[in-house]
């Protein structure tokens, strides 16, 4: 007899228990036989009784076989059934109790998944049926992994068709049920999506799987999609640590990721291959057929549902990315051609999104050409048929329409892709146009409620559209035809947009880089010549702006001597006839003026003045300015109140550089400057501080804190206005002048009160004083500020209390304490442990999107490291004293501290911050502190947990990075860890051999076949730092296993071959450095013998790390195994001579030489007399075939040369006909010949002229040679050597005088050659006196005139003649 207890465990005497059934039923039923209870299951009175009572009887697999059929008929009869959650939590039990195949054949029969089916088309499911649902089909695939499952593997492999719809309906039905107030990625249940995505996998295989997909499934997948990128953008912003939601979004959105891409994408690409292949087949042989592309079929689906409104068209960026990555695109001839694909996809799904010839959703066409960006590119044709088709740009003429309906955020993402789409001139006219219109209007209509959205569109056009137009016309050489848009613009209503009025400091920074120095002068005349002739309203204020942003981007000294005329003649005429320009155009439109004048004033007036050489013509002119009409009008607008402000302000900032500039020369000055610098509210003096000068002139230091406050104003208004940094000058831009103290402290007070944040101001605005300060302190030289202020400078900047910073403001930030602790400031407070570690925190914080976060991040971690190095390093440098000792145990204690929080959680995955605070100390303390303190702050347990914690993290991040390459990035943090670990640790050196075991495995995971770096946007690019950091590893111990050398050899040049940056190049080229020096002497010379091969030639890479390994070896490393056909060390040497003789390319060749320059001055036992006739004969044979293209080369023999004459002077001796054939060949290479020159001759200039003649005077005036054991004093040997030699050089200087009547020599290369010329006779006299006259007379008369003039000048200049 079976009694009921209730949840206490008393026995339950009411009359009904919690399901509502009668108890005394239930004694009643329980003393019945179990076969009679299974017969009577239908006679209860409801559906609850019925589970309740099954569930009861459901011990034993016989009466689970009986109860299972009862339970598939109620579900395949049953709505009541199948919506209700007990009758999936029964049929779970069911399962575990039944034999496999018996499980198979009953489900089979019943077809579960067509149950599953029906109860997903009830419409009744909420979240509780769905997870009864889903655990029951987990627990059916759970058991069909089974080794007896095989029945149940081919009851759930259904018919594609068939899994699609189940998968599809899933995934529809589950978005439905999640919750109605805003379907988000935190509120979706991710393990409910798995039995979609398994259904699907245990399909059965047939051809029709992918339309069945795209039909089906694509939909609610892209749906799912969608929501999926938008959240897991939110949670990589917020970087939230130990997040298992974002880990479980990511995975499944992986999962969807791929499904798409096998069954849609991939599937669609190569089709399209296949049919551009055939298509070219098919044009070759004359028969034009076009294949069918079933993208669009297969994106039907999609774009019936955007339609339908049942699809939002966010998930079209998804898809397109998820398209984009299924094609290669790591070298430039894969990207060439998957163009096309590009093109078809983007097309394709903008199809879907175009309704009515207008897209749903602009935002989302947006996001799509975003992801273009970031993934491949489409050419100019399509981006401009897309402004024309859904920017609505208008056409040129075309006045209709406003500015306000132009869509410029896409035509900003266009710009974006490839501004040189709109550097034509129809196109660069409409934006021009329209941009103007726009401005005009919002001027027009701007209010209170408009005026902050009006700004930021403003911004928009000018900051993402405009200035991206306008460098696109410089980077292609057409910047004059942008000024002469930008002229018609400003031509046609000058007042209307002031955008075209703010673009002066943009453009300015183009003039020399985009214009040819005969470009400049001609703009400048021409626009001076326009302004004084063409005397309309219209015209002089349009030539004043072009003409002050021309001016003001002259820096050169030569193209400031090449306009010093015209500047002139333009100050001259708008000083002398200011009244006459103010009344034609009015002086609310002529304030462009005033800053022409400046800009004309601080050009011409310095330069005029250093030509001068009598000062009263100075003061005379200086008088003449201050009495121009110029001058009267800027003094009369400082003193009317009714001007308005902004020529108030262009007024004042003239006056004021005429202060400076005319104070030297003028007692006149002082009451001007004291008028233009009495302000009538605190605004109106901002500009007054871009004359920097001032700041130098005597008496004027009082104003210094008043002008740095209205400068950093200025600064903030003007960051609202255009870009970060296109603002005016900072205070300290003259390099001439010398920093004053009390110029320093006013702009140090100034900055650290921007750092403090204002109780009455908002976040951001706290935020953007501190960028403004932050920045401007970066261009203070460190040499100008006292110890004291840099140490409240830091413990401003160390406050993180203060308002948090954006990416690039908080790089800023830590790079000012990093220049700031150049040198030590120990009383500053980031000395403190708490302080240090919270930079971290700080910079953990930080609100990074999707794009920046890898560059920013990984800009940020390298900042932090090098800050926690500066520091740490500072303090080991006083660690003999108490003070510093003790902050050093604090910043161990809080690295052991950090140690001790990934030990227990997720390891430094998520808390890369702090692992590089961590290894930037121990790598400090382990190159720098003491061995008693040691001991204290690298505890052997502590190092031990630092390893193991980074091995878990490498195999965790393995495995995570096959199917996310942005985990590749946090891979290459904790291996470049690992590659810091102490070396003097004993933990270390003991687990060295295991640790590199794992890296080896990391890198054979890896595919050596690198990307290429110099390839934007390469999806692989961070496998690169990857293989780098295990490459860095690698180098630190010793490798013995020949094939982990292979292994190790292989990477480098994998690396190398593929143009690393320099820093990442430099890097790899130490890492193999380090490895040959910890290496065996045998590896070496198995390493030389594969780097220089003989019966092939090196290529660059390897001729770089052939540098390396020559550098690294020893004598003794050719002779430590005694083998028969163990080679030569000079054999190598012969063989890098034929590596010079065959060499193709310039860099390979001019690589090659710098082996050879290595060899002769650093490994001389690799050389004997041979290997040094072979050299000169090798070098000889160079000159003659190659140095007449690449004049370069020629710098490398000279070098070559020179080493030989130094080092081994006593084997060159016996061989000087060699040497004199070497610079004979060398010296004809000076010639230009004057009839039938080579176009591709490059003549040599003085440079290689000057080599020419260091390498003429070591020969003939050679090094102090070793004084001889049998020597007397009465013998020179330095004589004696030259002697020897002018038996010889007397060949150089005829061939010489004969090649000066066959060509001719460049400027002043003559000159540069004399010394070592007189060089060469100096030793033929030496050895004859007469040696001249005998050479004269083997000369022909022309020759012999040359010699002679050569002696003469040789006796007048170069002869020494004692005393």
């Amino acid at each position: 007899m079976f009694v009921l207890f209730d949840n206490d465990g008393d026995i339950d005497r009411k009359d009904t228990n919690k399901t509502g059934v009668s108890t005394q039923w239930i004694r009643l039923t329980m003393e019945r036989p179990s076969l009679e209870r299974l017969k009577e299951l239908d006679h209860l009175p409801d559906l609850e009784s019925k589970l309740h009572e099954a569930r009861q009887l459901c011990t034993h697999s016989a009466r689970c076989d009986m109860i299972l059929r009862w339970l598939l008929d109620k579900l395949k009869a049953s709505a009541e059934a199948r919506n209700a959650p007990g009758s999936w939590n029964l049929l779970v039990v069911t399962l575990r109790l039944l034999p496999l195949e018996r499980l198979a054949t009953l489900l089979g029969t019943a077809d579960l998944i067509q149950i599953v089916q029906s109860t997903l088309h009830d419409r009744k499911v909420n979240l509780e049926l769905l997870g009864a649902v889903a655990s029951c089909l987990d627990v059916l695939f759970e058991l069909s992994s089974d080794e007896k499952g095989a029945a149940l593997q081919a009851m759930l492999g259904v018919d594609p068709s068939k899994a699609a719809t189940f998968s599809g309906t899933w995934l529809k039905v589950t978005l439905e049920a999640s919750p109605t107030t805003g379907v988000t990625s935190d509120s979706i249940p991710y393990a409910l999506f798995d039995p979609a995505t398994k259904v699907w996998a245990y399909r059965k295989q047939r051809e029709n799987e992918n339309e069945m997909f795209a039909k089906h499934l694509m939909v609610p997948a892209a749906a799912l999609l969608a929501i999926l990128v938008d959240g897991l953008n939110v949670i990589s912003a917020k970087r939230k640590r130990n997040d298992i939601t974002g880990d479980a979004a990511g995975e499944f959105r992986r999962t969807l990721e791929t499904l798409l891409a096998r069954h849609v994408f991939s599937p669609a690409r190569l089709s399209f291959l296949d049919a551009q292949e055939k298509q070219r087949q098919y044009s070759r042989n004359g028969e034009p057929r076009l294949l069918p592309i079933d993208l669009s079929n297969r994106l039907d689906s999609v774009k019936s549902a955007i339609s339908s409104n049942e699809l939002a068209p966010t998930a079209l960026p998804a898809l397109l990315d998820v398209a984009l990555r299924c094609a290669p695109a790591i070298n430039q001839r894969q990207r060439t051609k998957e163009r096309p694909w590009v093109e078809l996809v983007f097309a394709t799904l903008l199809k879907c999104m175009v309704v009515d010839w207008k897209p749903k959703d602009s935002a989302q066409l947006v996001d799509m050409l975003a992801v273009i960006g970031r993934r491949a590119a489409l050419s100019k044709e399509t981006l401009l048929s897309v402004v024309d088709s859904y920017a609505r740009l208008p056409k040129a003429g075309d006045d209709s329409g406003a500015g306000d309906d132009i869509e410029w955020g896409l035509i900003a993402q266009v710009v974006t892709l490839d501004a040189s789409a709109f550097t034509s001139t129809q196109y660069a006219t409409r934006l021009c146009d329209a941009l103007s219109r726009a401005e005009k209007e919002a001027q027009a209509s701007r209010g209170p409620s408009r005026q902050l959205f009006d700004i930021d569109l403003s911004s928009l056009r000018q900051r993402e559209v405009l200035i991206p137009v306008m460098q696109a016309f410089a980077k292609g050489r057409s910047l004059s035809t942008f000024i002469e848009i930008w002229h018609k613009q400003l031509s046609h209503d000058l007042d209307g947009a002031s955008v075209w009025h703010q673009l002066g400091h943009s453009f300015s920074d183009l003039v020399e880089t985009s214009l040819t120095h005969q470009q400049i002068p001609e703009i400048v005349e021409g626009l001076r010549r326009s302004l004084t002739s063409d005397m309309t309203a219209m015209e002089i204020p349009a030539n004043t702006v072009l003409l002050q942003a021309v001016l003001a981007g002259i820096r050169s000294s030569d193209l400031l001597d090449a306009v010093h005329t015209d500047v002139e003649a333009l100050f001259n005429e708008l000083a002398t006839n200011f009244d006459q320009y103010d009344s034609v155009v009015g002086s609310r439109r002529w304030h462009h003026s005033w800053r022409l004048l400046t800009t004309a004033l601080n050009l011409w007036f310095p330069a005029w003045v250093a030509q001068q050489t009598d000062r009263v013509v100075v003061m005379e002119r200086a008088s003449s300015i201050l009495a121009s009409e110029a001058v009267t009008k800027a003094r009369g607008v400082l003193s009317d109140i009714h001007d308005e402000e902004r020529t108030v302000q262009d007024a004042r900032m003239f006056v004021l550089t005429l202060v400076g500039l005319l104070q030297p020369y003028s007692s006149e000055v002082s009451p001007i400057y004291q008028q233009a610098t009495k302000v009538r509210s605190a605004h109106q003096l901002p500009e007054s501080v871009r004359a920097p000068f001032l700041l130098q002139v005597e008496g004027l230091e009082g104003t210094h804190r008043e002008l740095a406050n209205e400068y950093f104003a200025e600064r903030l208004d003007e960051l609202d206005r255009t870009t970060f940094g296109d603002g005016p000058h900072p205070l300290p831009t003259s390099s001439t002048l010398q920093w004053q103290s009390n110029m320093v402290e006013a702009i140090v007070d100034v900055a650290l009160a921007h750092l403090r944040p204002l109780d009455n101001a908002s976040m951001e605005q706290n935020a953007r004083r501190a960028s403004v300060a932050v920045q401007e302190l970066l261009r203070v030289p460190l040499a100008a500020l006292s110890i004291d202020e840099r140490e409240h400078v830091l413990n401003a900047l160390a406050d993180t209390t203060r308002p948090h910073y954006g990416a690039e403001s908080a790089q800023m930030r830590l790079a000012l304490m990093i220049q700031l602790l150049q040198e030590p400031c120990l009383k500053a407070a980031v000395y403190s442990a708490a302080s240090l570690w919270q930079q971290a925190e700080c910079a953990s914080m930080l609100k990074l999107g999707k794009d920046e976060e890898s560059s920013a991040a990984g800009m940020i971690m390298e900042l932090l490291e090098c800050l926690a190095a500066r520091v740490v390093g500072h303090l080991l440098q006083y660690q003999g004293r108490n003070a510093a000792k003790a902050s050093l145990l604090a910043i161990t204690a809080a690295a052991e501290a950090t140690i001790e929080s990934a030990a227990g959680g997720h390891g430094f995955v998520g808390d890369l911050r702090h692992l590089c605070l961590v290894k930037a100390t121990f790598l400090q303390f382990d190159r720098h502190m003491r061995p008693e303190l040691l001991q204290q702050c690298m505890r052997p347990e502590v190092i031990e947990s630092y390893v193991g914690i980074l091995i878990r993290d490498v195999e965790t991040l393995v495995e995570e990075a096959k199917a996310d390459q942005e985990r590749e990035m946090v891979l290459a943090t904790v291996l470049d860890a690992l590659a810091k670990l102490p070396r003097r640790d004993s933990v270390v050196a003991g687990k060295t051999q295991s640790l590199m075991n794992i890296v080896l495995d990391v890198v054979r995971q890896y595919n050596t076949d690198v990307p290429d770096s110099r390839e934007v946007n390469s999806p692989t690019d961070s496998r690169k730092l990857v293989l780098l950091r295990c490459l860095e590893f690698l180098a630190r111990g010793r490798l013995v296993e020949p094939a982990d050398n292979k292994t190790f050899d292989d990477l480098t040049h994998a690396l190398l071959d593929k143009g690393l940056p320099p820093k990442e190049h430099a890097a790899v080229l130490s890492a193999f450095t380090t490895a040959c020096r910890n290496t065996d002497a045998g590896t070496r010379i198995e390493r030389l013998q594969a780097l220089l091969p003989g019966n092939e030639a090196p290529s660059g890479a390897s001729l770089l790390l052939l540098g390396v390994v020559l550098s690294t070896l020893s004598s003794e490393d050719f002779f430590v195994e005694s083998s028969g056909d163990r080679q030569t060390p000079q054999l190598f040497l012969h063989r890098l001579l034929g590596t010079i003789t065959q060499a193709e390319d310039l860099t390979s060749c001019r690589r090659a030489c710098e082996c050879l320059v290595l060899i002769l001055k650093s490994q001389p036992f690799m050389t004997n007399q041979h290997a040094v006739e072979a050299t000169l004969a090798c070098m000889s044979g160079l000159a003659a075939r190659r140095v007449a293209h690449d004049r370069v080369l020629f710098l490398d023999i000279c070098r070559v040369a020179q080493v030989l004459l130094q080092q081994y002077g006593t084997r060159v001796r016996d061989r000087l006909h060699l040497v004199v054939h070497l610079l004979q060949t060398l010296l004809s290479c000076f010639f230009r010949k004057t009839k039938g020159e080579d176009k591709t001759h490059k003549p040599l200039t003085t440079r290689h002229a000057r080599a020419m003649t260091r390498v003429l005077q070591l020969l003939c005036k050679p090094p102090q040679l070793r004084i001889k054991p049998k020597a007397t004093d009465l013998v020179d040997e330095s004589r004696k050597s030259q002697a020897h030699v002018g038996k010889y050089v007397q060949y150089v200087l005829h061939h010489y005088c004969s090649q000066v009547l066959k060509g001719v020599l460049g400027e002043g290369v003559r000159e540069a050659l004399m010394p070592g010329l007189w060089a060469m006779i100096e030793a033929m006299e030496i050895n004859n006196a007469d040696a001249v006259k005998i050479l004269s007379s083997a000369m022909t008369n022309s020759e012999r005139a040359v010699l002679r003039t050569l002696y003469d000048e040789y006796k007048t200049f170069g002869k020494w003649r004692g005393g």
